[in-house]
């Protein structure tokens, strides 16, 4: 009973210093700063950008999708300034030369770079590893979009972001966390994104180097990709106990961690915080992973 009274009030104690960290984000200390988005046209990544114009941040955007950028641009003109500066360029992760002109084109149009966000994915089908050809080319394009261009873009934009005493922040997933089936390569590509990016935090606080590093592990929100998946593979139960949350409020959190500087954030913040079960009570976490997915 005593361990379980002082088990309670450090939890309660670690929820009140999260809330009070959180309290302390000013939108205002955005106003003027330079942000590169990755992965704009949709979900999450169209919603960042919304925020960041209303608070007054210069932008520059990506995504595959020429005409869906613009569209995105549009609005952010709508719901911030008329006259900010927000441009667009249109790019394809999955071609790696892609990374440093973004990053050439970022300064070229912005002056600098304060916040490097990376958010875009390589969505995928959900199905079964059987370790066919199929998987093993997936597995590399997966990696090419959602590995190897985030390092990448950070590497090229180092420099910049030093100048400025900037952030990059990486939109993760609980999947990079906690192994997920039917979704192997997309996983593990978010496995490797913490191993590098925890890694490179720690190089930069080694070596003095002025920029934070922000890793999101975010959990199920319901942008139409993820819904349309689960939908499609049989999943659609897991709605009814997992309510999905808000994209806009996903974004949000996104933001807000990457300017207070924060190690890591986690959305929904209980359901992405469960990953420490993962490590704590394996076995627990076991059974409860294997009755989610039992029906499928």
């Amino acid at each position: 009973m005593r361990w379980l009274s002082i088990a309670g009030a450090v939890l309660a104690a670690y929820v009140s210093w999260c809330w009070l960290t959180s309290s302390r984000f000013d939108p205002g200390s955005l106003k003027g700063k330079r942000v590169v988005l990755t992965g704009a046209s949709a979900g999450i990544g169209e919603q960042t950008a919304y925020h960041y114009a209303r608070m007054g941040a210069k932008l520059l955007i990506t995504a595959r999708r020429d005409y869906r950028l613009q569209e995105v641009i549009d609005k952010c003109r709508e719901v911030g300034d008329k006259d900010g500066e927000y441009y667009y360029v249109a790019a394809d992760m999955g071609n790696i030369t892609s990374s440093e002109l973004l990053i050439e084109e970022a300064v070229k149009k912005l002056g600098g770079i304060d916040y490097l966000v990376l958010n875009h994915i390589l969505p995928h089908a959900l199905g079964v590893w059987t370790g066919s050809e199929s998987n093993m080319t997936l597995l590399e394009n997966i990696f090419d979009v959602n590995f190897k261009a985030y390092v990448h873009l950070a590497s090229h934009a180092l420099p910049y972001l030093e100048a400025s005493h900037g952030s990059i922040v990486v939109v993760s997933s609980l999947a990079g966390r906690i192994p997920q089936p039917y979704v192997i390569a997309y996983s593990s590509s978010k496995f490797a994104l913490d191993g590098f990016f925890s890694g490179l935090r720690q190089e930069l606080w080694i070596r003095g180097v002025p920029i934070s590093v922000t890793l999101c592990v975010i959990g199920l929100v319901g942008t139409e990709s993820a819904i349309t998946q689960l939908e499609r593979f049989g999943l659609h139960y897991l709605l009814d106990t997992l309510k999905p949350a808000e994209p806009t409020d996903a974004a949000l959190a996104i933001i807000s961690g990457g300017a207070l500087r924060q190690r890591e954030v986690y959305f929904p913040y209980w359901e992405a915080k469960s990953t420490i079960l993962r490590d704590i009570i394996p076995e627990t976490y076991a059974m409860i992973n294997r009755l989610m997915y039992r029906r499928t």
